[in-house]
């Protein structure tokens, strides 16, 4: 009985990851999807949105084979924990939409102060978001026990999906405000915090987008003898998409090619690059990407088996150098 919802309104953008644009769910969900996108600032309108699709593409009677229930899936077992009677209607059933996306935001939320918690101990590795919903598929225990993401099973791929598919959810002008993002700085201040915020995450061919480190995939060659589709990080034009995103308040959205990008903004020659430029490798034709960070030098996300770090440009030798500016 959504009707019974009160104060369902726009809640203000959550994580820095932006508001629900209205029409993206099933309109049942709507005001429950935006009601549990304000219970904690980890856990905003499109990640439970984006988490329900993967769940159960919103369907309110879904039962899966393990025998998890409703749009958000709980198991039996869990369900006593988090389930509360929401919509009013005197039963609290998994199979209940406002119920369960309520079940789901408070899950979501337990489990954000546990990641933390585990990310202060030196405990995990990673995004705290990513842990999330690493801990809702897999369980918080085989988050812990692997340090991070577990590598094993759905569980990455599940990351994955969800964290890309938040894009559909948002609403234009108000994501992309990300991990690194100094409020007020010059846009290729920005850019350059964005990419820098990620420093050591590794390097997977085909991975990252607007929202961060993706799962990669697979090239048929050396990013799969170094197992990039079954480890989430970043490819060099992943890296610059994350970061103009996040720098631009998600009103920038580059193409996840290093070829696409070097036809974006606009062309500045190498005597006059300044930080926060992209710099784009040829060798005839484009193939890589990176941002300028001054002193000869940019943040990089260089190849399979390495990780994302600072390059000196001097060691890209037999390569033609351009260089494009933006925002």
């Amino acid at each position: 009985l959504v009707t019974t919802v009160v104060g369902a309104q726009q809640p203000a953008t959550a994580a820095g990851m932006g508001q629900l644009q209205s029409g993206t769910v099933p309109a049942v969900f709507e005001p429950w999807v935006l009601k549990a996108g304000a219970l904690c600032a980890q856990v905003p309108a499109p990640l439970v949105a984006a988490q329900l699709e993967a769940e159960s593409g919103f369907n309110p009677t879904a039962v899966s084979p393990a025998g998890a229930q409703g749009p958000a899936q709980f198991m039996p077992s869990t369900w006593p924990s988090y389930g509360v009677d929401s919509d009013g209607n005197g039963v609290a059933s998994p199979f209940d939409i406002g119920d369960a996306v309520m079940a789901q935001g408070r899950f979501d939320c337990v489990l954000a102060g546990q990641m933390q918690t585990a990310l202060d101990a030196g405990q995990v590795t990673g995004d705290v978001i990513d842990l999330v919903l690493a801990a809702y598929n897999a369980g918080a225990g085989a988050v812990r026990s692997g340090g991070g993401i577990p590598r094993n099973g759905e569980t990455p791929a599940y990351v994955s999906r969800i964290r890309s598919r938040m894009a559909t959810y948002t609403q234009i002008g108000t994501g992309g405000t990300g991990r690194g993002i100094v409020a007020g700085a010059p846009f290729a201040q920005n850019v350059i915090a964005a990419a820098s915020s990620w420093m050591g995450t590794r390097y997977s061919w085909g991975g990252g987008d607007v929202h961060g480190p993706t799962l990669g995939i697979r090239d048929g060659g050396v990013a799969d003898q170094f197992g990039d589709y079954a480890h989430v990080g970043f490819d060099c034009s992943g890296l610059t998409t994350y970061a103009v995103t996040a720098a631009s308040g998600g009103t920038l959205v580059l193409p996840h090619s290093a070829a696409a990008q070097s036809q974006m903004g606009t062309a500045v020659a190498l005597t006059q690059i300044q930080p926060g430029d992209l710099l784009f490798f040829a060798n005839p034709t484009v193939h890589h990407v990176g941002i300028y960070i001054g002193n000869g030098q940019m943040v990089n996300a260089p190849q399979s088996g390495t990780t994302v770090r600072i390059d000196n440009l001097s060691g890209w030798t037999g390569e033609t150098i351009t260089a494009r500016r933006l925002g």
